[in-house]
């Protein structure tokens, strides 16, 4: 009897971790909680480079619906969702994105870390 409530607590919650996923919508108004921009002097923002870095490299695989990606990086709001996994699928030396091919180029990961650490500016 132990072994079967166990199972159906376990399946309960798979079941309900896969439909209660985080919404993939932002309130581009609210300021970022604790962030305190760590390069301010660089102007780094997601429309003045980092939209362009994403078209080029992340938008192919990363565009939502039956894309093979996870995420929508067409928008602002949909790229600045993935922010905190950059640090570790794109920025390091050994990441593994953009998948299948080399991690970008070191002065791209600068400024992607940049972005992030200034908190991850629109404009």
């Amino acid at each position: 009897m132990k072994i079967y409530s166990k199972i159906l607590i376990a399946g309960f919650i798979l079941i309900y971790g896969c439909t209660n996923m985080a919404p993939e919508t932002i309130d581009v108004n609210q300021e970022q909680d604790g962030c305190t921009p760590q390069f301010p002097e660089m102007k780094v923002t997601y429309n003045n480079y980092v939209k362009n870095v994403i078209a080029r490299y992340c938008i192919n695989c990363h565009q939502g619906g039956n894309s093979s990606g996870p995420g929508n990086f067409t928008t602002y709001n949909g790229v600045r969702l993935y922010t905190d996994f950059f640090a570790l699928r794109v920025i390091q030396d050994r990441a593994d994105m953009p998948q299948g091919n080399a991690p970008l180029p070191k002065s791209v990961r600068d400024s992607l870390n940049i972005w992030i650490r200034n908190c991850s500016p629109e404009n």
